[in-house]
């Protein structure tokens, strides 16, 4: 059984740049909310980060960028038996960011569910 989410999940295709466990790499994000973000890669591929990598965040969205500390929460890698059921790529959770970046992120998340999606 899942646990409940702490906040409402937008669907976004936006812009990451990760840093962290020595590899800079940049994904994109299949949703996010203010706690977490699910990313990916259209690119099949393993992903170098794993459960419990702390990592730097720079979320590129419409006119700003928020950056923030996340931690990797689950991995879904290709051809590994979850992936037979949940998308391809890794869900982290926001575990430091500052004001000015929370209410970015926030004001983020309000636009896009007024644009119905639209990036």
């Amino acid at each position: 059984m899942q646990s409940p989410r702490r906040s409402e999940r937008v669907s976004v295709d936006a812009f990451v740049k990760v840093s962290g466990d020595g590899h800079e790499l940049v994904f994109r994000t299949r949703d996010l909310s203010e706690h977490g973000v699910f990313l990916y890669t259209k690119v099949s591929r393993a992903y170098p980060f794993r459960v419990g990598s702390t990592l730097a965040l720079e979320l590129f969205g419409f006119d700003q960028t928020v950056r923030c500390t996340a931690v990797v929460a689950r991995v879904v890698d290709p051809g590994s038996a979850e992936a037979e059921h949940f998308p391809t790529g890794f869900g982290v959770r926001i575990v430091e960011a500052d004001d000015p970046a929370r209410a970015a992120l926030a004001a983020l998340i309000e636009r896009i569910k007024l644009d119905g999606g639209a990036y």
